[in-house]
């Protein structure tokens, strides 16, 4: 049979993408394919062995393929994406194996990162169509506390069995549309950043993720357009060597929430749950930009600190002592002076009208998008990922501790309205 190949952008560490009913049966001539002579071996945990591991293991027998024996995480509890697990993975690797990931995005992300630590190439069997993470480059991982984008390898090969995705639990399909709609505030960080002259924008990773971005959201049933977009995020990642085109201030609400341990009802709440109602978070954030002139705010605006009342302010919001020591490094790295801090609110200032028009341009606006994400049955309130007033409010100043890239978080904390900001949070409650 032929193999049911999708057409992959030139010049990516991906070299092949199948994408179909039944694409499962292809797998080993997948592999024949693009890692000739290597031994297949499979890493799954008890969901993912259930949902599509077993049956591929068996078609690499019935191919004489004679894989290695498989690696198998439990189903309960389901593994963390936590480097040392991939540390550990790429300890027992073998030689001459292709590592096979069949699951969705930790599995892919720990597979993704021992394959780096070993420097071999590997595929991935996806089983939901719940993150953009298949195809990027870099894993998001927990590193001695700490949440990071590990730099590493994308799959060589992906294969996306139709029925499989189909048959994986309707909240994994949620998840996956919510990681696609934060593609939206994603699109509008780069645009503060790059109106402000920080991080120019991309005209061709902006039309391969953006421009299709609200047709692929149009139908929040619809797996295919879905699964397409973030195929095209990660691309998007692998063509730019770093996750902006994808992510944005949504993801960093999401990571902190992480590093908390953030459960719900006993279950730890998934990536795109956490990243739904960051969308919703940033969606106002923004529309507070949109909405206010500059001159109306600057009464509002906080004087600006000295190192030391930073230092302080930095200490207070990391007080859990939960966030290893990355973020408030990183925060002190973003440090600006006084003097530096009201020049940066003048040339915000001067840029603030057209900040306004492009993000009002490009944001959907928050009853629209909540509406949208309802439909697909994502949550919409912090109360339903099980975040609580206090930490969910908590999160959105932190957030802007953990990440160099520059977003609407940097913008209103440099102006010192973030705190007024925060206040047009309540309509998400």
């Amino acid at each position: 049979m032929t193999m049911p190949l999708i057409a992959v952008p030139e010049g990516l560490e991906t070299g092949a993408f199948l994408l179909g009913h039944g694409a499962l049966r292809s797998v080993p001539e997948l592999l024949k394919t693009y890692f000739p002579g290597k031994v297949p071996w499979i890493i799954a945990d008890g969901n993912t062995w259930k949902a599509a591991g077993e049956t591929v293991y068996g078609y690499l027998k019935d191919a004489g393929m004679e894989p290695a024996e498989p690696y198998m995480f439990p189903a309960d509890p389901r593994p963390h994406p936590d480097y040392a697990i991939s540390q550990k993975l790429a300890e027992i690797m073998a030689d001459n194996v292709v590592p096979v990931a069949v699951g969705s995005g930790v599995i892919n992300d720990l597979v993704k990162c021992a394959s780096g630590i070993r420097k071999v190439r590997y595929c991935c069997v996806a089983t939901a169509c719940s993150v953009d993470g298949y195809t990027s480059k870099g894993g998001a991982m927990t590193v001695e506390g700490t949440k990071k984008t590990v730099p590493c390898p994308p799959p060589y090969a992906i294969c996306a069995d139709v029925d499989v995705l189909e048959k994986a639990p309707p909240e994994m399909f949620a998840s996956g549309y919510a990681d696609l709609a934060a593609k939206i505030i994603g699109g509008a960080d780069w645009i503060i950043a790059d109106t402000l002259g920080f991080e120019p924008i991309r005209q061709d990773i902006w039309q391969l993720i953006q421009v299709p971005l609200r047709d692929q959201l149009a139908e929040p049933s619809k797996m295919g357009p879905v699964f397409n977009g973030l195929a095209s995020a990660g691309y998007g990642m692998q063509m730019y060597h770093d996750s902006r085109p994808a992510s944005g201030s949504e993801h960093m609400y999401s990571h902190i929430w992480e590093m908390e341990g953030l459960t719900c009802n006993g279950v730890d709440v998934s990536h795109g749950f956490k990243v739904a109602i960051g969308t919703l978070t940033s969606t106002l954030l923004h529309e507070y930009v949109i909405r206010n002139d500059f001159a109306a705010v600057e009464p509002k605006m906080t004087k600006p600190l000295s190192q030391a009342e930073r230092q302080q302010e930095i200490d207070a919001l990391l007080v859990k002592k939960c966030y290893g020591p990355g973020p408030g490094e990183t925060a002190m790295q973003k440090y600006l002076t006084p003097e530096q801090t009201l020049e940066r609110r003048k040339l915000i200032g001067s840029k603030w009208p057209e900040l306004q028009r492009r993000l009002k341009e490009r944001i959907i606006p928050f009853d629209e998008l909540r509406a949208m994400l309802k439909k697909a049955d994502c949550p919409v309130t912090p109360a339903q990922i099980g975040l609580s007033r206090e930490q969910y409010l908590h999160a959105v100043p932190t957030a802007q501790l953990i990440r160099v890239r520059y977003t609407v978080l940097d913008l209103l904390y440099e102006c010192g309205l973030l705190a007024d900001a925060v206040k047009s949070l309540e309509k998400i409650f």
